[in-house]
């Protein structure tokens, strides 16, 4: 079990390394969640949602170690620029991988919602698409994390665009299968819901981008974050 004075004691490296390890630990949860999530979304399969939503209990958990080490490093001291930066961003980074938890649950809360209900098909079938697209921003954003890479960081980084207007895309198609067919309203709510969480996840694959753009350069991005236009009132993401 880690205790406090395991971690002060350490050298500023080592504790480096093993607050890497936690944090890794912790995004590779985070990673299955959502692609789950994704997974009992397209064959509607309630189990697998459920299990959604028990591992989140796993990744708070994670999240609570990772804070704590980081915090520990930074009140310990004697750290580099550089070990200052990394410490710094991963204890920002653990939030946002612990809201792209909480997002991948409400995703799965919903989709039990949904399999009850009858969706249009394509409007599930586009939501499950734009679900994939934030995973693989998510995926990219955490090999770029591990490797130090800032190529792939600033792809990712632009890349939010893209998904911003896949949303609003899928708004639009949604809003029109609940208009065109009976009974295709409630599920199509829970569907606008799942669509908003799925654009807030590239959001936070965003910040991991520019926070290893502050790592690798002690710099911020020059440029604005780039952004697509929204659909008239979309719904707000939901909160646990």
């Amino acid at each position: 079990m880690m205790t406090m004075a395991s971690i002060v004691t350490t050298s500023p490296g080592a504790g480096l390394r093993a607050l890497l390890g936690e944090f890794a630990q912790m995004a590779a949860l985070v990673e299955t969640q959502l692609s789950e999530a994704i997974s009992a979304l397209e064959r509607r399969d309630v189990a697998l949602a459920e299990r959604v939503v028990r591992s989140d209990l796993k990744v708070d958990a994670c999240h609570r170690r990772v804070d704590e080490r980081a915090l520990a490093i930074l009140r310990a001291g004697a750290l580099t620029d550089r070990q200052f930066r990394e410490a710094a961003s991963l204890l920002k980074l653990s939030a946002d991988l612990e809201r792209v938890g909480d997002l991948a649950k409400n995703v799965a809360k919903r989709t039990i919602a949904v399999a009850l209900e009858a969706p249009a098909p394509s409007a599930v079938a586009g939501v499950v698409r734009m679900g994939r697209a934030s995973l693989r921003q998510l995926s990219d954003i955490l090999n770029a994390l591990q490797s130090g890479n800032l190529d792939a960081a600033q792809a990712v980084w632009r890349g939010d665009n893209d998904l911003d207007e896949l949303y609003n895309s899928l708004y639009g198609e949604v809003v029109a299968a609940m208009s065109g067919a009976r009974g295709a309203v409630n599920p199509g709510v829970h569907l606008l819901f799942i669509v908003k969480n799925f654009e807030r996840i590239g959001d936070h694959a965003t910040n991991i981008a520019e926070a290893i753009h502050f790592v690798e350069t002690g710099a911020h991005f020059a440029e604005e974050r780039p952004k697509g236009d929204d659909p008239g009132a979309p719904p707000k993401p939901d909160r646990s």
